[in-house]
Order: C-alpha cells, then sequence, then structure tokens
C-alpha cells in the first residue's frame, strides 16, 4: 500500500471556460450549435422500453443466473449505460425545451435501473462542470482514502473499478443533502416499478435489470468514460475525449473536452462541433475504452491520484480575474 501518493495541484483555474471564449471568438458560428436534440428522448424511450421487453423474456423464460449473467454484461450493461446518458444529456437540458420535459425524459430513462438515480443526478451533476477537480466540490473526484487505499496496485485497481457502482454512491454521501421532493417522487417511482416488476415478470427480471446496473457502471467497456475523462494519462491536460464507437450508443459523451467547452451542445451535435474546431485534434484523446481501463489498471503511474486538483481559493481567484 502506497501512503505517499496524492493529487497534483494546480494553481490555474479550470480550462473550459477559457477555452470556450476563445473558441467563439474565433468560430463564433458555434454558436447555432446549441439547443436540444427531440431524438433523444426518442431514443430513450426506445431503448427504456427494449430494456424492459428483455427484462421481461428473462422472467417469462425463467433464466437461469448462468443466462442472466453473460445477457446483463453483452446487452443489458450496454442499454443501461445509454440510458445513464440519456440522463446526463437531460441533466443539461439538451432532450427536451422546458426543464419539466427534461425531467419527464430522465424519468422514463430511469425506469429500468432499479436504483433511483434521475433526480439525484440532476440535482448535483452541475457541480462536476461548475466546480470542475475543486477539492470539496467536484463530485467525481475520488476520495482521499480512495487515493491511500489502491495505491497503485494493478489488483487494487482492478477491485476498486469492480466495485465503482458502490464506491460512486459512498462518495455521493459525502457531498449529500436532504433529499428534494423531486428526488423523493423518483424514489416512490422507481420502488413502485421495481414491485410491479418482481410481482408481474419475476426475480429473475428484476435480477438481471440490477446486473445490467451494475456492470454498466462498474468493470465494464462502456463504463471506462469515468476513467477516461479527467484521469491524468498526458501531463497538464485535464479533460480527455474518446473517439470510438461506443459513442453510437452514448449520446456521444466521449466527445468530452468538447462537451465540458460547450455543455449547451447536444451529444448528436458534438462531432460536428470537433470537425468545426481544428484545435480538439491538438489534444490527447482515447480511441479505445477497453485499452483505457486496461492501462489504468496495468500502468503503474496511473492510479486514483492521477487527478488535477484546485483549491476553491484558486478556482474563485481563476474567475475573478477572467471577469
Amino acid at each position: 500500500m502506497n501512503q505517499t501518493l496524492s493529487f497534483a495541484r494546480t494553481n490555474t483555474g479550470e480550462p473550459h471556460a477559457r477555452r470556450r471564449r476563445e473558441l467563439l471568438t474565433r468560430y463564433p458560428e458555434i454558436r447555432k450549435l446549441a439547443g436540444f436534440d427531440r431524438s433523444t428522448a426518442a431514443v430513450a424511450v426506445a431503448v427504456s422500453a427494449a430494456q424492459l421487453a428483455i427484462a421481461s423474456i428473462v422472467g417469462h423464460a425463467r433464466l437461469r443466473w448462468w443466462w442472466v449473467l453473460p445477457l446483463a454484461w453483452a446487452v443489458g450493461a450496454p442499454l443501461t449505460h445509454w440510458l445513464s446518458m440519456a440522463i446526463h444529456e437531460t441533466s443539461h437540458r439538451l432532450a427536451a425545451k422546458t426543464r419539466r420535459a427534461n425531467e419527464v425524459v430522465a424519468l422514463v430513462a430511469n425506469l429500468p435501473m432499479v436504483l433511483p438515480v434521475a433526480a439525484t443526478f440532476h440535482r448535483y451533476h452541475v457541480d462536476h462542470h461548475r466546480l470542475l477537480d475543486v477539492l470539496g466540490g467536484d463530485t467525481d473526484l475520488p476520495l482521499a482514502f480512495e487515493v491511500r487505499w489502491v495505491g497503485r496496485s494493478s489488483v487494487r485497481k482492478a477491485l476498486w473499478l469492480f466495485l465503482h457502482p458502490l464506491v460512486y454512491i459512498a462518495r455521493g454521501f459525502t457531498f449529500a443533502k436532504r433529499p428534494n421532493r423531486k428526488e423523493i417522487a423518483n424514489a416512490i417511482v422507481i420502488v413502485l416499478v421495481d414491485l410491479a416488476i418482481a410481482r408481474f415478470l419475476g426475480g429473475a427480471a428484476l435480477a438481471y435489470l440490477a446486473i445490467s446496473f451494475y456492470f454498466a457502471h462498474g468493470l465494464h467497456p462502456v463504463a471506462a468514460h469515468f476513467v477516461h475523462e479527467h484521469y491524468t494519462f498526458e501531463k497538464g491536460q485535464e479533460t480527455y475525449s474518446y473517439y470510438g464507437p461506443i459513442n453510437l450508443i452514448a449520446f456521444n459523451v466521449g466527445f468530452h473536452n468538447e462537451h465540458h467547452d460547450f455543455m449547451n451542445v447536444p451529444g448528436s451535435r458534438l462531432p460536428e462541433l470537433r470537425r468545426l474546431v481544428p484545435e480538439y485534434g491538438a489534444l490527447v484523446s482515447h480511441r479505445s475504452w477497453t485499452g483505457v481501463l486496461w492501462r489504468f489498471i496495468r500502468d503503474p503511474a496511473l492510479s486514483y491520484a492521477s487527478r488535477l486538483v484546485r483549491t476553491k481559493e484558486t478556482f474563485l481567484r481563476a474567475r475573478k480575474e477572467a471577469t
């Protein structure tokens, strides 16, 4: 166990606000890409229905666990992750015109996920953008305990990635506030849906959905974006994009530099943004999420400490200087 690992500190503000201003000056046509994309809502409804239909088949066929596990890995996890990314899009109001409509789309996407996540994600995700890599502010940063315990060990890194759904929930409790009405309503709806699935489709159907959710956020290629986005693969670079094929079933969440620079551009238009802005080609990026996981686990130079972080004072000072 390595007790000396710690985050790399930066004395600069977060890079995206500065780059956003610069790029809008050079490419004012970027503004035309902003807005929302109704097709996101349609995809969310279709994928949610498909996942519930598969669960129904699993339940009625009374599949054994040795069939449920590979089905959840190969089919359920990609579909569940796709729905998670739909919730991500709605948190930025990119699936519909109004906040309420986006919340409805998020709830539909949440239906096959077993746990109520939509309203809570909407409530806290903005802090990840607003306070990127700010200690005590960014909900995406690992805890100091994780950094120390996992260290550089490949085995511990693999174990922690496998446990990531539980770890992510535990991290969330360090930021959690009293649940608001939307979160309570979200929880009630999902509990009722879970009870209905167990009652009418059977335990195997509910198990398929739960295992799909776990795989979709754990040690699985579709979950590699939790590593690729902000862990430091190149000294000094804070955010990374992924330009591989899984973007097709993830609302292009891999275009992550583009997303952080322009959060008001829907995922469907991020490839167009990249084509418009040649500067993105100069940044280090990834082509394989499986490769990201393999490198992160095997490379002793990479760990949960491989993050650039800043204090809130540094963040506020940089923001004041920029205005």
